[in-house]
């Protein structure tokens, strides 16, 4: 079960925001510090290693919160499992694990998949969702790739965020000419190839048919200084590793994730095929017909409104030693700072900045309706520091800073061709060994789901 942490309470202060000029209204809320509490794991990247999904995992650093045994899930795009392994935790440390056969037709699954990593007694402890590409070799041989993406209901095509600026690049240059999607995406972005054939293959199979139809796409770029998939989420803990011996140092972190809902209006003109092979694990080459569609843009029938939420969350933490004089600098400190933005808006919609004294914390949210942008930003940063004099008389100096987020996206069209569905979402969190599903429910209370 997830221990809570020494450095939160139970509640955070409010905080008031009036309406704001981007279109919509801006309510502000206290968050309950539940995500204060600590969680035993953490996935903090997804990939493909040698043809197979591959997971690493931050265990908490404290023994006394994990369980015995952790057994890490994948889903396909359908919610069905592919794989699953075994996991003994090690308290502090990081562990790789391969789910051999987890991606498995993703063209006929779905590229947007998920893990979970569930306890001994069935609790969930973590998810992340992930994309599914194609890295290709050339125009006939590809092979699968993963990487950490974000959630959105299944109507929803999932796309870079350099694939979506591609190909709205390409609305405004071709206007309502026809083109080959796959051919004009390639011409321009060469490495774009593989994830295009993919997106294509979907735009067939959920987006626009005759005459002009629209449809959703999300897109997310998470970056952050610490090497994981976690974006604007961190956990920063710094203390000597030894108590004999003196010690010193200054651990930070910055970080930003961003989501992104776009609806796309096309009329689908006619649709070739092509055979590409698509490497398995083992070499095997498996050859696959890939739809290739001829489209022409028909911008300006539709319409999107959006719908936004955000949640901030931060916990700072620092102990030093009380020799009596007290020292006159401290040696051990902390802060955390993150902002929520709507679009490329420069000024925030929440701003907080903690210091520890000795610890400190905030966790706050806010909504936006009627909005006609349709992207939401977090941007966070993080420090801990410590200096220790190998002093065994007096307790050990600490600092820690953990940064989390949630960001949700809803979008309504109104289309006079219709589409496939008038709503679209798309969501992403994450948190710094804290708890995770405290900010999936406040996206769901926010989705009204």
């Amino acid at each position: 079960m997830p221990r809570r942490s020494p450095l939160a309470p139970s509640w955070l202060r409010a905080l008031t925001l009036s309406s704001f000029a981007m279109g919509g209204l801006l309510v502000a809320a206290p968050a309950h510090a539940d995500e204060s509490e600590e969680a035993p794991a953490t996935i903090v990247d997804v990939s493909m290693q040698d043809g197979e999904l591959t997971a690493r995992i931050r265990w908490a650093a404290e023994s006394s919160s994990l369980p015995g045994e952790v057994e890490v899930l994948s889903y396909d795009g359908t919610d069905k499992p592919t794989a699953s392994e075994r996991l003994s935790p090690k308290a502090g440390e990081e562990t790789e694990v391969k789910l051999t056969g987890a991606v498995q037709e993703p063209w006929e699954t779905g590229w947007a998949q998920k893990l979970v990593l569930r306890s001994d007694k069935g609790e969930e402890l973590a998810s992340q969702p992930y994309d599914v590409s194609l890295a290709c070799e050339d125009e006939k041989t590809c092979q699968l790739t993963a990487a950490p993406g974000i959630s959105a209901s299944r109507e929803v095509l999932h796309v870079s965020d350099a694939l979506q600026k591609t190909l709205t690049t390409l609305e405004k240059e071709l206007g309502e000419k026809e083109f080959d999607l796959v051919h004009e995406v390639a011409r321009r972005e060469p490495a774009l190839y593989g994830e295009v054939l993919g997106y294509a293959q979907g735009l067939v199979r959920y987006g626009p048919a005759t005459g002009c139809r629209c449809s959703w796409e999300a897109s997310h770029a998470r970056s952050n200084t610490q090497g994981t998939g976690l974006g604007a989420a961190h956990e920063l803990y710094a203390r000597p590793l030894s108590r004999t011996r003196p010690s010193n140092a200054r651990l930070s972190a910055q970080g930003s994730s961003r989501v992104t809902l776009n609806l796309r209006c096309q009329s689908l003109g006619s649709i070739l095929q092509q055979h590409i092979g698509i490497r398995q694990p083992g070499g095997l080459v498996k050859s696959v017909l890939m739809p290739q569609p001829v489209y022409s843009t028909c911008a300006g029938t539709c319409s999107g409104r959006f719908r936004h939420f955000g949640r901030i969350t931060g916990i700072v933490g620092a102990y030093s030693p009380t020799p009596f004089p007290p020292p006159t600098i401290l040696n051990a400190t902390a802060k955390e700072q993150s902002k929520y933005h709507l679009g490329n808006s420069l000024s925030p919609l929440l701003n907080e900045t903690r210091f520890a004294h000795p610890d400190s914390h905030f966790d706050v949210s806010a909504t936006v309706s009627n909005s006609g942008s349709g992207s939401g930003y977090v941007q966070t940063s993080g420090e801990a520091f410590y200096a220790y004099n190998g002093n065994i008389d007096f307790w050990q100096p600490q600092a820690r800073a953990r940064g989390g987020y949630a960001i949700a996206v809803e979008g309504v069209a109104v289309c006079p061709g219709g589409g496939l569905n008038p709503v679209g979402r798309a969501w992403d969190s994450a948190t710094g060994m804290g708890n995770q599903t405290v900010l999936t429910q406040s996206i769901n209370a926010f989705f009204g789901l």
